[in-house]
């Protein structure tokens, strides 16, 4: 979808202090173990489906096809850098992708639609959304790092999960993405808090300051 692009224009993150058009939201009262379980251990809410399945538009079906790979992606990042750096958050969010992941799942079940994602860990079907699994597990070597790379992916999929839910008239679509946008803006949230407690301020890179500033207001 956005992937090459986004690939040329990630410079990776630069964690320079920015300028005040970022807003400083972040709550600094709260340890990052704190953080962590305030924003990562909720469980996601498994819904029951009521329309036609034999309803699905082709929109609908491409959408589900994307977000099924970029929830794996997601979750396979994550679970790359808890080997890599031991750091709980990334392993509650990895599994908190894994649900993600089956949610979508389950509506490609229910439609009657082919899985497009494959069980081995990072490999997709998608080739966009390979190379920027392989660029954002290249490209992050601190824990810093890390931490901003997961920022970057929480903007990734609210930014198409947004689309998403504007292009669809699916009840049942619309209801898995909301849930999905909702744990989206939990993880972000939790990721630039405790680049905040380390010092670095995230700068987003896909949403608009608006859209990043409301988010973390919430």
């Amino acid at each position: 979808m956005k992937a090459i692009k986004l690939l040329s224009a990630l410079m990776f993150f630069s964690f320079n202090l920015m300028s005040c058009e970022v807003n400083d939201l972040v709550q600094n009262d709260l340890s990052e173990e704190a953080i962590i379980t305030e924003l990562t251990d909720s469980p996601m809410e498994v819904v029951e489906f009521s329309t036609n399945p034999d309803s699905v538009q082709t929109d609908d079906t491409s959408g589900l096809y994307l977000m099924r790979e970029e929830e794996k992606l997601a979750r396979d990042v994550y679970s790359y850098f808890y080997e890599k750096f031991n750091y709980r958050i990334f392993s509650n969010i990895s599994k908190s992708e894994n649900r993600h992941s089956d949610a979508v799942l389950r509506l490609i079940n229910y439609f009657g639609l082919t899985d497009p994602a494959v069980a081995e860990v990072a490999v997709f079907t998608n080739p966009d959304i390979q190379a920027l699994y392989n660029k954002l597990t290249t490209d992050a070597t601190t824990v810093e790092q890390a931490l901003a790379t997961g920022a970057f992916i929480e903007e990734y999929d609210i930014a198409d999960l947004k689309k998403l839910l504007i292009e669809t008239e699916n009840a049942d679509i619309k209801l898995v993405y909301s849930n999905l946008l909702r744990g989206s803006e939990s993880h972000i949230k939790a990721f630039t808090r405790i680049l905040k407690l380390r010092g670095v301020v995230y700068v987003p890179q896909i949403l608009s300051v608006e859209e990043y500033n409301s988010i973390l207001a919430e």
